[in-house]
């Protein structure tokens, strides 16, 4: 596989391809994920903050096929510092590497302390980044969909962008793919937002998150949808 793959396409699955790595037939791709266990049969995108990259791609290499692993890198508001502007420029540095398929994850959560003034200008800082390297941006949204939706008409991007996460109501999962952006599921979702997705789009993504759950765990939970 190209290091320079493309995160949407190549993480992308329908319900044929669900199905088809619950049969052990392919691999479980997962689009979005914490930490630097892999397993066997897995094929991952991890998380990774400012500063992080080199070191990470160094351990995993030694641990697991370069094959089957990748690297998001972002700034979340979860932690936003005072010296934000100096993780930003490494940031910046760093998803310009091979592994780094994706900026992110980033975006905006109204749960936390950070003023939401703050978020939007750290938010749009590495919107900017995903245009200018040409890599889609990972996208953690918490109570703010509104003001998500008014940064993407300000910033009209051409790259693509992924809602991780989600636990949206049908109605919102159609308000924002009709923007273009896309939609990723963990062990927490909406049913019927799940299914129409993807009887609407033919595919989603699906993560694991922060969550010690398997990808596996992921998937044979939606098979069960699937099969119904």
């Amino acid at each position: 596989m190209d290091q320079c793959m493309d995160y949407v396409s190549r993480f992308a699955v329908s319900s044929d391809a669900i199905l088809g790595a619950v049969a052990g037939m392919t691999p479980f791709l997962n689009c979005h994920k914490h930490g630097d266990e892999l397993t066997d049969d897995e094929i991952a995108v991890f998380n990774c903050y400012p500063g992080q990259v080199t070191d990470f791609n160094r351990h995993m290499i030694g641990h697991v096929p370069a094959t089957d692993f990748f690297v998001s890198c972002g700034l979340h508001p979860w932690y936003i510092h005072d010296d934000w502007r100096e993780e930003i420029d490494i940031m910046r540095d760093e998803v310009s590497m091979d592994k780094v398929v994706a900026v992110g994850e980033c975006g905006l959560d109204k749960t936390v302390s950070t003023s939401l003034d703050l978020q939007k200008e750290i938010f749009i800082e590495q919107v900017s980044v995903s245009e200018q390297i040409g890599k889609p941006v990972i996208i953690h949204c918490v109570k703010a969909f509104d003001e998500l939706l008014a940064v993407h008409k300000y910033m009209a991007p051409r790259q693509r962008w992924l809602i991780h996460g989600f636990r949206g109501k049908p109605e919102q999962a159609k308000q924002l793919m009709a923007k273009g952006m896309l939609l990723s599921f963990g062990h927490q979702y909406n049913v019927s937002t799940l299914l129409y997705v993807l009887s609407t789009t033919k595919s989603l993504f699906l993560e694991t998150d922060a969550s010690n759950l398997s990808i596996r765990y992921v998937y044979d939970q939606i098979a069960c949808h699937l099969s119904r």
